[in-house]
Parts: structure tokens; C-alpha cells; sequence
């Protein structure tokens, strides 16, 4: 009889069950929004360019099936939160195999968005005014808006009558798309001074370490032509401290650190900050600043890195 009464205690109550029901619904019906927003935000077509219609064309991905889209890239989407994939072609007449592709990519959060449009934007595009912020290029644009990411494609052997068409469907997805237009806030941690275009969220393996994530990264030619802050932020300062000891132990460990060079401590740098000469990073100073973990690499000089971070530090705060 104890054994029974242990089991029915377990048993979730009705209460319980109909809570869980209607978190299912609520969910699904958001995730029918979105997808909704993505396909309505679809147009008909373009000067000639017409929309395929076709068991390819509108089609929807998601986290389970978008291998069987972009194989190579899948990974790397999946990295910013991604949800869901609204996939189309566009042809002449709305037939044949000469196209210009569109993916909007529906990422859980609008830093989401921005963060994998920035890992994919160099700091050289051609940077035009669609959504939030585009680029463009002979034969794709790719831009961001809210939570979507949008990428055009051409794969027409002769590209020249889609160029002038690409811009125009953009311009009518982005009109259509919902969210904002705004930077995420998290870029703000970064301080002026940075190279345009350099600026990106990245949700993790910052420098090249797992434990360093969520976090704003941007180059700052003031400290060396490819040197790169990173400001990552922590739930805790204790999570932060907890990264911060990782990453001065791997910079002063002697497969880092370039040949006779000493780690050394840094004071009035936030609360305990280190620089050293790695063999493959230049000159990097890392920092610990409450919640945030501040690193400056590929410096030119330690007082050039150590500058970055003292403005970085002052910003965050």
C-alpha cells in the first residue's frame, strides 16, 4: 500500500496537466505566428522574376530537418538560437533552373539575428540600407531585422537580370518582416573606437575558448591592424571570476605564451587583470570587471592593449 501511495503522489494533477497543455498550444501558436510572418512576408514577384511554386519552393525548415537544406552550415545557424527556415525561389516566369534564392531564418531573439548577420558580414561589405542593416554583393544580400536573418542568392548562370530585382525583393520582405530595427543592447559594452563593420554578438567559443560566451567582440585599429576586444558577460560575478581564472591559466601556460615571455599581473585594471605576449594571438590583456570577462588580442603593444581595455573596463561599468 505505501508503494502505491508514493506512486499516485506522483502523478501530475489535472491542474498541472491542463497548465502544461496550454503552455503546448501557446507555444505552438507563437511558433505558427512566426512562420506565418516569414511566408506572408513572401512577395508574389519582381519585374519578371516570378516565385517557383513547387514542392521546393515556398518550404519550411526546422532545427530537425534544416541538414537536409544548408548541410555545411547547419551547425553554425543552429549556434544563434535558430527556430525555423522559410525557403523560396524565384525564377523568370516563375520556371526554369536559373534562380535567385531566399532563406529568412527566424532566430529566437533579435541579438540572435544580428549576431549570425555579423558572423557572416566582413568588415569590407558594401553595407546597405535594408532592415536594420544589409550587404550586398554581385551575386547575394543578406540582411537582419528583429529576429529574422535573410539571405538572397543567385545561382542563375548569368546573374545580370536578377541584380536589379535582388534589392527590390529585400526591400518588400524587410517591410513586411516584424521587430526592430534597433542594435541589440549587449552592443553597447563595447566602447567607441572600434572599425565599422567589425562589431559582432557572439553566443560562444569566443577566442577560440569554450567556457567564453555571450559576448560583443569588435577590432580596434588604435591597438594594432587586427587587434580584437571581446567584453563577455556572466550571470554572476562569480561566473565570470570562474572564466577569468581559466583564461589566465591558459594564457601563461607555455604552449601560449611566446618564448621568454612572463605573464604579469596588471593593477588598477578592474579587479585583477594579466598581460603577456602569446605565440599566436600578439599582445593580449585580459581583465576582470564584476560580471564581465574583457580581453584585448593581436595587440601591437601591451600599452596599446592595455589602453583598449581600460576603456572597455570604464564603458561596461
Amino acid at each position: 500500500m505505501l508503494f502505491r501511495a508514493e506512486t499516485t503522489s506522483r502523478r501530475p494533477s489535472l491542474r498541472a496537466l491542463l497548465a502544461l497543455s496550454s503552455l503546448l498550444v501557446l507555444s505552438a501558436g507563437a511558433s505558427s505566428r512566426a512562420n506565418a510572418d516569414a511566408k506572408a512576408a513572401l512577395p508574389a514577384g519582381s519585374g519578371a522574376l516570378k516565385m517557383v511554386h513547387s514542392p521546393t519552393s515556398p518550404q519550411l525548415f526546422n532545427p530537425g530537418t534544416l541538414e537536409n537544406h544548408i548541410d555545411g552550415e547547419a551547425q553554425a545557424v543552429k549556434q544563434y538560437g535558430f527556430k525555423s527556415c522559410t525557403y523560396a525561389e524565384y525564377a523568370p516566369g516563375g520556371t526554369g533552373t536559373q534562380l535567385l534564392t531566399v532563406d529568412i531564418y527566424e532566430m529566437n531573439t533579435p541579438q540572435d539575428a544580428f549576431g549570425y548577420y555579423s558572423h557572416q558580414r566582413s568588415d569590407s561589405a558594401k553595407i546597405t540600407k535594408i532592415g536594420a542593416e544589409g550587404y550586398i554583393e554581385p551575386t547575394a544580400l543578406n540582411f537582419w531585422k528583429g529576429p529574422y536573418y535573410v539571405k538572397f542568392a543567385i545561382t542563375a548562370s548569368k546573374p545580370g537580370p536578377f541584380q536589379p530585382e535582388m534589392p527590390k525583393l529585400a526591400q518588400a520582405i524587410a517591410a513586411k518582416l516584424s521587430g526592430s530595427t534597433e542594435l541589440p543592447a549587449i552592443m553597447k559594452l563595447l566602447p567607441p573606437g572600434y572599425k565599422p563593420q567589425s562589431n559582432q554578438y557572439q553566443r560562444s567559443d569566443i577566442a577560440g575558448q569554450s567556457y567564453i560566451n555571450n559576448g560583443v567582440t569588435a577590432k580596434y585599429p588604435s591597438a594594432g591592424q587586427q587587434a580584437e576586444l571581446f567584453v563577455a558577460i556572466y550571470p554572476t560575478p562569480a561566473a565570470a571570476k570562474q572564466a577569468y581564472m581559466k583564461y589566465q591559466t591558459y594564457l601563461s601556460a607555455p604552449a601560449t605564451a611566446a618564448m621568454g615571455a612572463k605573464p604579469a599581473a596588471i593593477k588598477g585594471l578592474g579587479e585583477g587583470a594579466i598581460g603577456v605576449k602569446t605565440k599566436f594571438s600578439g599582445e593580449v590583456v585580459a581583465s576582470l570587471s564584476g560580471k564581465y570577462l574583457i580581453a584585448i588580442r593581436k595587440a601591437t603593444s601591451q600599452a596599446a592593449a592595455q589602453s583598449i581595455v581600460k576603456a572597455a573596463v570604464a564603458h561596461a561599468k
